[in-house]
């Protein structure tokens, strides 16, 4: 490892890119750098605002969730041996974890992968049924394959995941990366779908409605270990982004991409315990 485990719980600051003209608290796409102003924590801020239940975005949060302000755009902190050796003990292989490790992640103009972009799969529908409590088992509500190959891995609620397009491989998934500014940054965002099985409103005010909790603990770990995975390729930890926030910038015509009611303390506390079991070795 190449920095000690005491040091890792330090807060740090790094400035990736700062434009004058950027306002704080704002998220401006400076097309030169393809990377939001901003520190890496800030922009992480930016773009992990609350999703609400009907996908619509909030506000954003004071602050990220310890873990996560304490590793967010570092230099990633383990030896390809050691997360190596972890995933065997875990059972793991690389068509469940975003490819072959030895690889790079995608690249952008030169410029590698920056951001680990977070969607819901918005489906399967139960129409206006209730939600049957079998849903975090089910073979039928996790079966990866009736997803299309949106993201680059789908991860169920069983915890099961799939690679559906190697993270070497650049893909666009939001409206961000369709248009205007961010049209040319395809490469620099990897993309990670959650099953998130919806029904009508009983209501009948056709907004969708979600399981609670929005997603299960075993989804919440096994997004931590792509997490891991996704960031080692990158030299370093990800900055994550909700697929919600960037449509919003990229002036999608509804509020679409989740992650529907994503608790981002609940995956940081995951990843807390996933970094602990790398570096202890269990």
């Amino acid at each position: 490892m190449k920095n000690s485990f005491a040091g890792m719980w330090m807060s740090v600051c790094i400035v990736l890119v700062q434009i004058s003209a950027a306002s704080a608290g704002t998220c401006y796409w400076n097309n030169g750098t393809m990377l939001f102003t901003g520190d890496a924590v800030q922009q992480a801020l930016c773009l992990t605002p609350p999703v609400r239940t009907n996908g619509v975005v909030g506000g954003k949060d004071d602050g990220l969730p310890s873990t996560l302000d304490e590793l967010v755009g570092r230099e990633f902190d383990f030896s390809r041996e050691a997360v190596e050796e972890y995933f065997t003990e875990q059972g793991l292989f690389e068509d469940e974890l975003g490819g072959m490790l030895s690889l790079r992640v995608s690249r952008a103009r030169g410029k590698p992968a920056a951001y680990f972009v977070l969607h819901d799969s918005n489906g399967p529908s139960f129409g206006t049924k209730t939600f049957s409590p079998d849903i975090n088992v089910s073979e039928r509500i996790n079966d990866l394959k009736q997803f299309g190959r949106r993201w680059h891995v789908l991860i169920g609620r069983n915890g099961n995941s799939q690679t559906l397009i190697d993270f070497f491989k650049p893909l666009r998934s939001t409206y961000f990366e369709t248009r205007d500014a961010g049209a040319r940054s395809k490469g620099r965002f990897l993309h990670v779908g959650l099953v998130q099985p919806i029904r009508k409103d009983s209501a009948g005010t056709g907004k969708p409605c979600i399981p609670l909790p929005a997603y299960s603990a075993e989804q919440y770990r096994r997004l931590a270990q792509v997490y891991v995975a996704a960031s080692y390729r990158a030299e370093r930890w990800l900055i994550p982004a909700y697929a919600a926030q960037l449509n919003k910038y990229g002036k999608a015509p509804v509020c679409q991409g989740g992650p529907k009611g994503f608790d981002l303390a609940e995956w940081a506390g995951a990843l807390r315990t996933v970094y602990r079991e790398i570096y202890t070795g269990n």
